[in-house]
């Protein structure tokens, strides 16, 4: 019977990974190379973006943010100017006096 519920647990769990994907419950400490701060699924070996300053895992907007500043896309605005937003790089931005 043991033996029984073993496999159909193992049957639920394969189907479950295949619809639903890796919960990722299982990574390492966050660490850094070349700039990038980053955690690895211990399961999957997926690597998922971490803020170094606010101590979490980074949303995929932020994600797409941060690889376009670096490819020189975006020029990224602090939020404490004038006027706070994303200006695509080589452009200047129209703002009436």
């Amino acid at each position: 019977m043991n033996f029984l519920m073993a496999c159909l647990q193992s049957v639920l769990n394969f189907f479950s990974k295949i619809f639903f994907g890796c919960t990722h419950s299982r990574v390492t400490r966050p660490f850094t190379i070349a700039e990038e701060t980053y955690e690895v699924c211990l399961d999957c070996g997926k690597q998922i973006f971490y803020s170094a300053q606010e101590m979490r895992p980074l949303t995929p907007w932020e994600i797409r943010r941060m690889k376009a500043a670096r490819a020189g896309e975006l020029k990224v605005v602090p939020i404490n100017s004038a006027v706070p937003r994303l200006v695509p790089g080589g452009q200047k931005p129209n703002i009436a006096a």
